[in-house]
């Protein structure tokens, strides 16, 4: 019965707008169950602030600073491969194998020189022996005691030389990924021989990627590093920092190139995507209203301005459209209460104006 009522209340108050004609009724009273129904909502005029942020055209590029270029450090050959160009590698993943004629020189020699040092403390330890027993002399002692620790430090110095290359496996130099990321190039196959001239892979992590906007001249001035801004592309968004603005103004483009370091862990972001960049451009202090509380009627602006359960058209200037808001000029002022949703509801009853 509530219902049916209520009902009746919104088909007579409805029916009363075809009935007006650019005129606002005596009373302007609409009950408060109607209000609901009619999905009218209100809010309190007040001062903030809100910030501008200004779209931008942009191109993902590779972090150059989160890259590794795989040389081998030896002449050799390559006897294995774990990874080919597009893959995804972890931290210290095995790349290759070489085998080095310059490495298994040392090998060899690590192999002689631990032979010496077993002989030669053999025979200090015999001389060292028969010294103290006084059955041989002093020089015999210190002779071998002397060709010992220099059959000590060869090793010493062989195995040392031998780590300046990195990692052995079964005699083989393992090649190793530095950081997390991808093989963005491979410019070797099995068999080919490397050196330290030739670049076998390069890797790109993809957890930071820059996302290079491209900013008019004359907007440039608002634009500080350090700011934080939004990367959109098609696969999601993600939040990055402005840390470089060019000095040089693109001749083609008219544009100075702005670089944001952007946090890719989502993986919304791809080398040489197209994307947008959100940057805030500055702040704007005053009234500001939502859209939807505007009503256009020719070249003018109206709101609705509610007091106690009664609505009032009023004329407003505004200064700008910032996003879904408008900064109002004059017209309100703090402290009023304005409708922002159900203005469609309002405008056809005050301005015997019917939208769908």
């Amino acid at each position: 019965m509530k219902t049916l009522i209520t009902f009746i209340t919104i088909f007579l108050f409805i029916n009363s707008f075809a009935e007006e004609e650019n005129i606002v009724s005596k009373t302007n009273y609409i009950p408060p169950e109607v209000q609901k129904q009619l999905g009218i909502k209100t809010e309190k005029v007040i001062k903030k602030s809100i910030k501008i942020t200004k779209k931008y055209p942009a191109v993902v590029k590779d972090d150059l600073t989160l890259s590794q270029a795989v040389y081998s450090p030896v002449n050799g050959i390559i006897k294995k491969l774990f990874v080919k160009e597009g893959d995804k590698v972890r931290k210290n993943q095995k790349l290759a194998y070489i085998y080095s004629p310059e490495i298994a020189m040392i090998l060899t020699q690590i192999k002689q020189a631990q032979v010496q040092v077993k002989t030669s403390k053999e025979l200090f330890q015999r001389e060292k022996q028969l010294y103290e027993e006084k059955i041989t002399t002093y020089t015999r002692f210190f002779q071998a005691k002397i060709n010992y620790e220099n059959a000590l430090a060869r090793l010493k110095a062989l195995e040392e030389s031998l780590n300046i290359y990195g990692e052995l496996e079964n005699n083989f130099l393992v090649l190793k990924s530095q950081i997390e990321g991808y093989i963005a190039k491979q410019n070797v196959i099995l068999g080919d021989s490397v050196n330290i001239e030739k670049l076998m892979f390069k890797i790109h992590s993809h957890e930071i990627l820059w996302a290079v906007a491209y900013v008019p001249v004359v907007e440039i001035k608002n634009i500080k590093t350090k700011t934080k801004a939004e990367v959109i592309s098609p696969l999601g968004k993600t939040k990055g920092i402005i840390d470089f603005i060019s000095h040089k103004v693109d001749p083609k483009t008219k544009r100075v190139e702005v670089r944001i370091i952007a946090d890719n862990k989502n993986e919304v972001l791809k080398p040489e995507m197209f994307v947008d960049v959100k940057i805030p451009f500055k702040h704007i202090y005053g009234i500001i209203i939502p859209a939807s509380a505007v009503v256009l009627q020719g070249d003018k602006y109206f709101v609705f301005v509610k007091e106690q359960d009664k609505f009032y058209p009023r004329e407003i200037e505004v200064q700008q459209r910032i996003d879904g808001f408008y900064l109002v000029k004059s017209g309100l002022k703090e402290g009023e209460i304005i409708v922002t949703d159900g203005t469609i509801h309002l405008k056809a009853r005050f301005f015997a104006e019917a939208e769908e």
